[in-house]
């Protein structure tokens, strides 16, 4: 199929207008026929429960814009940003007729590739710029950025940029993994990604925080109509984790049962950090408690979150570091327009994954496990709801518009 297809990644957590103006622009530049979106499952990267389903999210993508949007699985899309970069580049090159990866940047940068280069190939001086600033005790996404400036001291402060760093993810994927995809950056529109401002290009946290205050207007203002006419029709429907009391609620009564070497267990956790959560679990009193007692100069807010999620949907160390080995293992498909249609017919014959259309079981063991742990995710997710659905995963079929 000889037709630019260009692929973005995205939680669209809710979808507001800097992502529909993203949208826009990817398929301009790359002079697209079609827009394939890899999403985010019920629990995102930055370490918490979606705040919508991924079944709103996916008609809040076919209608400003998306023409396919396919699955990044749960087990994936709660994770750092390198295992989240890869999966969702590794979903959409093996899909076979992308062509193009479009990411946002809060800045634009001419040495994307060498950042991505520095850190695929790892020379010996970046080695060793890494380790002295691991000694120095910051965490590991602090101390690459740091390794990185010392390196390119014109770069200084591009990596914090939470847009720019998944960008540089993207970009170490294509390069590590060879992949014929042109990269189609795109500078980020409207207030920054934790930006609680709201306005007509408020971030995704400040619509969230609209939402909790009941905000419908400033709600309408910052977000495309069919988005936020989805949106409302879900808090009225109380199918949004708007509240996170019952959140809380059921993990510290996990933390509380699983003790320290409960929690030792789960995936990717230091030494330590265990009695940390343990003893913040014992004296908190909401979410916001737990999380910033946890919270350090070695563990950001976000790590803790993606800990303490891992911990709620009992993933264990070992198995995820297989996971993180082995990557995606099928491509599901959660909707597509007409346009779409045509594209998964053309993608059945040249993905280089099994594609799935519904959450039926896969063939292989590992694609079982992935799937498996997928429905297990959703009836929790729906656990944290004021009115959750039993069962909505196994049930679930592709959004056709």
């Amino acid at each position: 199929m000889k037709k630019n297809i260009v692929g973005i990644i995205a939680e669209y957590n809710p979808l507001h207008n800097g992502h529909v103006h993203h949208l826009a622009a990817a398929r301009n530049i790359s002079a697209a026929d079609a827009v394939v979106v890899a999403l985010s499952s019920h629990f995102v990267q930055r370490g918490e429960p979606a705040f919508l389903d991924k079944w709103q999210r996916t008609r809040m993508a076919l209608s400003c814009g998306a023409d396919l949007v396919l699955e990044l699985p749960c087990l994936f899309s709660c994770a750092n940003a390198g295992i989240f970069a890869n999966a969702g580049v590794d979903i959409l090159a093996r899909t076979g007729i992308v062509t193009h990866l479009s990411f946002g940047m809060e800045n634009p940068c001419s040495k994307l590739g060498t950042i991505a280069a520095i850190l695929v190939q790892e020379p010996p001086l970046f080695k060793e710029k890494l380790r002295f600033f691991l000694d120095a005790g910051y965490s590991f996404v602090e101390a690459r950025s740091r390794a990185v400036e010392e390196l390119l001291p014109e770069e200084k402060g591009f990596l914090g940029g939470a847009n720019n760093s998944l960008a540089v993810a993207y970009s170490c994927r294509v390069l590590s993994r060879q992949y014929k995809l042109a990269l189609v950056p795109v500078l980020r529109k409207g207030k920054g990604y934790h930006d609680p401002t709201p306005d007509a290009l408020a971030s995704a946290t400040a619509l969230r925080e609209m939402a909790r205050r009941d905000d419908r207007e400033a709600l309408r203002r910052a977000m495309p109509a069919p988005s936020a006419t989805l949106l409302l029709q879900s808090l009225d429907e109380g199918r949004t984790t708007a509240d996170h009391t019952v959140l809380w609620r059921i993990l510290r009564s996990l933390l509380l049962r699983s003790g320290a070497k409960g929690i030792a267990s789960s995936a990717e956790l230091r030494e330590g950090l265990e009695h940390r959560i343990l003893e913040a679990a014992r004296h908190s009193t909401s979410w916001e408690e737990l999380v910033n007692a946890c919270v350090t100069k070695r563990y950001p807010r976000g790590r803790i979150q993606r800990h303490l999620m891992h911990i709620l949907l009992g993933l264990d160390h070992w198995e995820y570091k297989a996971i993180q080995r082995l990557g995606p293992a099928y491509i599901r498909v959660l909707g597509a327009n007409r346009t779409g249609r045509t594209l998964l017919r053309h993608m059945r014959d040249s993905a280089s994954l099994p594609v799935l259309s519904k959450a039926s079981a896969p063939d292989t063991v590992y694609a079982r496990r992935i799937m498996n742990f997928e429905h297990r995710a959703a009836e929790i997710w729906e656990n944290l709801l004021p009115t959750p659905q039993i069962r909505t995963e196994a049930t679930s079929r592709t959004i056709l518009l």
